[in-house]
């Protein structure tokens, strides 16, 4: 990267609360956005010296030379396409910290590269650290928490909007680190679309935010939901008075499931098998990404990610309660209340 300018140049730090550090650097359109999803973990090298786990340089899709070097070899690419996105991720460095990744991708790969590029790239790297992430919400009240885990769509920022307007603590929207007996914050800003913005009953959002989510809710029902259009939103933007823990004690898991009629409890081994079917979707692919680094530099661990979580998982649930509950998107205001009024009781 020597020789560019600061105009065609960026670089940022983060630090996942030491469980991930990482740099990010190369084209500014691009790090600027990974910067907007991580922004509640940036860090400064001069504030908190890092111990890099992962470097990630980002380019544009048209600077991409192909190796020379036999398959065998690194670098070690593959192709990336989601929808318009497109792009190449390159592997260069796996036998010690910080692994090195490139990725090369088009105009509209910078929509998709946070959440799945970045963000699964966090979650192998921390996986090896012995810290699991689930697709879920964690409520939590007394330095006590909840996992509600589920698929895109299932209902779970709804119960945490909910949740959250009557003055309990934030911990997590997206995805929640686990480890044995305890729950991690992992901040990112929340996708806000008109139901949800109405239901947070938030009073100091500007009309202008206001008109941009309404509209962009309804263009986004024009497009059948091709494409992820709402906004997204600090928490705090949201909740001025909130207060963001960093861990608490674990005390139940709970799925959301389209396909569940009532709520019942079931094994942590059926939980396991449910909230692995839930990861590997929001993966985005990267686990396969692994598994050709397998085969290709002889590097038998990278193939067994879901195996390792499997077997983490299985061992952070084994003494703990888990339901699996109908997905709250489609229920009612009513229902929505009195699955809050059940989820108390573990506090």
């Amino acid at each position: 990267m020597k020789g560019l300018s600061k105009k065609n140049f960026a670089q940022v730090f983060f630090d996942l609360d030491g469980i991930c550090q990482l740099k990010v650097y190369g084209k500014p359109a691009l790090v600027e956005q990974v910067k907007k999803e991580l922004g509640f973990y940036l860090t400064a090298l001069e504030s908190k010296p890092l111990t890099l786990d992962l470097e990630i340089e980002l380019a544009d899709l048209s600077s991409y030379q192909p190796s020379s070097n036999p398959a065998d070899l690194p670098p070690y690419d593959f192709p990336y396409q989601h929808k318009l996105a497109r792009g190449i991720i390159r592997f260069e460095r796996l036998s010690q910290p910080p692994h090195r990744i490139r990725f090369y991708g088009n105009y509209f790969s910078r929509l998709t590269l946070a959440k799945q590029i970045i963000e699964p790239a966090i979650r192998w790297k921390a996986q090896e650290l012995g810290f699991i992430f689930v697709h879920s919400t964690c409520l939590a009240k007394e330095n006590k928490g909840v996992v509600l885990a589920g698929a895109g769509g299932s209902g779970k920022s709804r119960v945490l909007v909910h949740w959250l307007r009557k003055g309990n603590p934030f911990l997590s929207d997206d995805f929640t680190i686990l480890s044995y007996g305890r729950a991690r914050r992992y901040i990112t800003p929340i996708r806000l679309g008109a139901r949800l913005l109405w239901e947070s009953g938030a009073r100091e959002i500007s009309h202008l935010l206001r008109f941009e989510i309404y509209f962009r809710t309804a263009f986004r029902r024009l497009l059948f939901n091709y494409a992820q259009l709402q906004k997204k939103l600090e928490i705090k933007r949201l909740f001025p008075e909130v207060k963001i823990l960093e861990s608490v004690e674990l005390k139940a898991i709970v799925l959301a499931e389209g396909s569940a009629e009532q709520r019942k409890e079931i094994s942590p081994q059926e939980m396991v098998d449910l909230l692995l079917k839930v990861n590997q979707k929001e993966m985005y692919g990267f686990d396969n990404y692994l598994s050709g680094l397998a085969e290709r530099a002889g590097i038998k661990e990278l193939g067994e990610f879901f195996l390792v979580q499997k077997e983490r998982l299985s061992h952070y649930l084994e003494e703990l309660p888990c339901f699996l509950i109908p997905a709250p998107s489609r229920m009612s205001q009513r229902a929505i209340n009195e699955l809050l009024n059940w989820l108390e009781e573990f506090f």
